[in-house]
């Protein structure tokens, strides 16, 4: 049962596929009443990633972001720090912050990571994005070599592509197939897989439908302001008490 059960989860592209699975099991193990699935299922939207794959989490589960708040105070604050000295501390913690951040700026400004295919796509990603961000560009970039879409329909101006990747798990590789819709219009596209969505990142599923389809210039959706190492990041721009400290 636990085999199907996370079957039914994580091998869901969508929710209707999630929702029919589900209904599966629930028949098949005869668990209609059990408590806990019911529960469980009560709160899918909450943590079923076929739901949360269309939200933008900049990569980050719940937990996740739970960790980077104790990562982003720790050294800084415990659990017997009164108010005064969190807000002192905090201060602190921010100034530290955008140093790093202003540190990470430098690099990207000063440092060219070589891109590694002909592509114009990846060469706008070198020239616009920050050199941490452009790496996980090029990861994708690098990825796509053995990938091979196949045409599945074409519906007036929008194809469906579907295309066959390996995805690895902590324990195991699994072949995965991810469907690709392609407009002709605009030269948009969307991946099942939501990666774009979830962490504002091309997949390499778009992108080989995009080499496929001939698109040598990236759409301005796909260009994030968030990820741009032109733009000045807002909260480099808060007045703190250790601002006063330094005129």
């Amino acid at each position: 049962m636990k085999s199907a059960l996370m079957k039914s989860v994580y091998d869901r592209q969508s929710v209707e596929e999630f929702e029919t699975s589900w209904d599966q099991l629930i028949t098949t193990y005869n668990l209609p009443e059990n408590a806990w699935l019911q529960s469980l299922y009560a709160e899918r939207e909450h943590w079923v990633p076929a739901f949360l794959k269309y939200y933008f989490w900049v990569g980050m589960s719940t937990t996740q972001q739970s960790e980077s708040m104790n990562a982003f105070f720790d050294g800084y604050v415990h659990a017997k720090t009164n108010l005064k000295e969190f807000v002192d501390q905090f201060d602190k913690v921010l100034k530290k912050k955008i140093e790093n951040e202003n540190v990470a700026d430098f690099h990207s400004f000063s440092v060219t990571t070589p891109y590694i295919s002909r592509s114009l796509i990846e060469k706008r990603f070198q020239e616009l994005y920050t050199y941490f961000k452009f790496k996980e560009v090029q990861q994708q970039v690098t990825d796509l070599i053995d990938i091979n879409p196949q045409l599945h329909k074409s519906n007036c101006a929008v194809k469906t592509y579907l295309v066959n990747d390996e995805v690895h798990l902590a324990e195991f590789t699994k072949l995965v197939t991810f469907s690709v819709d392609f407009s002709e219009e605009d030269s948009s596209a969307k991946c099942s897989c939501g990666l774009f969505q979830m962490r504002g990142i091309l997949c390499r599923h778009i992108l080989v439908v995009f080499r496929c389809n001939k698109i040598k210039f990236l759409p301005d959706i796909y260009i994030l302001d968030r990820w741009r190492k032109d733009i000045k990041r807002q909260y480099t721009l808060i007045h703190s008490s250790y601002d006063a400290g330094e005129q």
